[in-house]
């Protein structure tokens, strides 16, 4: 079921998610065509059937939003590149895979799927000066994902190694907005300082949020 939820941010900035209802065999059916014979082991490589699925429906989105087909490749980083003048950033959450393509330089993409697992992992992704701000919110669990997928967003867009999700990202207090909106987020590790703009936004039960300078 391609392209379920389709963002042009601007002519050179597009989000995209798929919805994996099909089967890894039907997607590779639709994508085959395209395949080199390096692609085709990478994909007979991944033994997982969840896995399999986000592998082929990501580049299948990319080829929806661009219009042709792109091969992904990595770097040394294992941060995806294509050889389009577009960077991309490429995110799954159980049956949703995502992509975002940007001529910008950094680009980084989260989806979650929100439910209420995330009270059980809030003491992992926030410091206890965070989490103090969010106990008083009727909003709070909307919030934690808020906090969840920017800071994801922020570390596929630099991948630095050993940055820690809790310590080294935080958010500005912001005031979460139903309808989607921006937030300030911050990454500190040693010397290296960057602010960086999210904006979020939500669709079905899914929490997305993105940013690109």
């Amino acid at each position: 079921m391609p392209l379920i939820n389709n963002k042009i941010v601007t002519d050179d900035l597009y989000i995209g998610f798929w919805k994996i209802s099909e089967t890894s065999e039907e997607l590779f059916e639709m994508i085959f065509p395209y395949l080199d014979e390096t692609e085709v082991q990478q994909f007979k490589n991944l033994s997982h059937e969840r896995r399999r699925c986000e592998w082929l429906a990501s580049r299948l989105l990319i080829s929806n939003l661009l219009g042709k087909y792109q091969k992904v490749y990595y770097n040394s980083a294992g941060k995806p590149f294509i050889e389009e003048d577009f960077n991309i950033s490429i995110t799954h959450s159980y049956d949703i895979a995502g992509v975002m393509l940007s001529r910008c330089k950094t680009v980084g993409l989260d989806v979650e799927k929100m439910n209420l697992r995330i009270l059980k992992v809030e003491n992992k992704l926030l410091e206890k000066t965070e989490l103090d701000e969010l106990q008083v919110l009727d909003d709070k669990i909307p919030n934690l994902y808020v906090n969840w997928c920017a800071k994801e967003a922020m570390y596929k867009a630099y991948n630095i190694s050993d940055l820690d999700i809790k310590s080294n990202f935080r958010l500005e207090y912001f005031d979460y907005k139903k309808d989607g909106g921006c937030v300030f987020g911050f990454i500190t590790k040693g010397d290296f300082r960057r602010r960086l703009l999210i904006h979020y936004f939500t669709f079905n039960d899914y929490m997305v949020a993105w940013c690109a300078e």
